[in-house]
């Protein structure tokens, strides 16, 4: 846990020093995770150098503008948003920096226990992934921030469930999970289908390009394009917008966020033409789709192949 002025916490196995000033600072346990509500002050600038056995989810929530990090001798740059507010480190990296601040910033970060994902045959993830957007999993750090202030009785429980689905997620966001799709002959190899669906999972509030889809795979925007619908069954469009309308049906069901913050997270450009395409592809409006989640109704969600 952070302490103090300029904070300093080290030992064989970790260590964390952070500039600024502890203003509060909110902590929660449960057997395989810990999360930490924090609200710093400083000048303009915190620095800071961070290693720790656990892996580490952090999420800037408010008052942090940008930042400079070098993780394992890896150069990583960054402006937050509302929408790349997230980090995640691999146990044991290596990570100094700085970070561009308000006079007040609030954070949440979250240390998993590794043996949660060994203990089950479940390789840890080995990638940091660095200022990156994921609707649920913010909407989910939202809510389990929100309990941990005012924790009750259930909330170890609680915090257990949100633990196990979070790694799960990033464990797939890092490549550590084979892709469920695999390809066929003439398609795209599977490495490649897997980059692309882990950059369409990470910037689903963004536009999407074909043009940034082949970059990703690594292939000609004419060999992508064949491929993939090869490999997939779907245009590369109709496979983003088919993810848009997945994201948004979970959202739909487990968030309390409006109709229309909803669309803009998954990259509508506006709430008509969610309307719209939501309904083709599930035969109702967002709304009576959230009505049915709410009153106990079936909710899940089609393969994509």
């Amino acid at each position: 846990m952070e302490g103090g002025k300029s904070d300093a916490v080290a030992s064989a196995a970790s260590r964390r020093h952070v500039g600024g000033e502890l203003v509060s600072a909110t902590t929660a346990d449960a057997r395989s995770a810990r999360i930490e509500l924090l609200r710093r002050h400083s000048s303009g600038t915190i620095e800071w150098r961070f290693r720790q056995p656990k892996l580490a989810l952090f999420w800037f929530r408010h008052g942090v503008r940008r930042f400079q990090l070098n993780v394992d001798d890896r150069p990583f740059a960054a402006k937050v948003s509302a929408t790349s507010g997230l980090c995640f480190f691999p146990s044991h990296v290596e990570i100094d920096g700085e970070f561009v601040v308000d006079d007040y910033c609030d954070y949440t970060v979250v240390l998993f226990e590794p043996g949660l994902l060994a203990d089950r045959g479940i390789p840890l993830p080995k990638r940091p992934v660095v200022g990156f957007d994921h609707a649920t999993m913010t909407g989910s750090l939202r809510e389990l921030s929100r309990q941990a202030g005012q924790p009750d009785r259930l909330f170890r429980l609680y915090f257990e469930g949100w633990a196990m689905q979070s790694l799960a997620q990033l464990s797939r966001l890092t490549g550590r999970v084979a892709p469920r799709t695999s390809a066929m002959p003439g398609g795209l190899p599977a490495p490649s289908l897997h980059r692309v669906e882990e950059y369409v999972r990470l910037n689903l509030g963004k536009s999407i390009t074909i043009d940034d889809l082949a970059y990703v795979a690594g292939f000609s925007r004419r060999h992508f394009m064949r491929s993939f619908k090869q490999s997939v069954g779907l245009s590369p469009l109709r496979y983003v917008q088919s993810l848009r309308i997945e994201e948004s049906k979970r959202l739909l069901a487990m968030s309390p966020r409006s109709i229309t913050a909803i669309a803009t997270d998954c990259g509508f450009s506006h709430l008509q033409h969610f309307s719209t395409s939501f309904r083709q592809v599930t035969g109702m409006s967002p709304s009576a789709f959230r009505r049915e989640a709410e009153l106990g109704g079936r909710y899940d969600v089609p393969p994509v192949s």
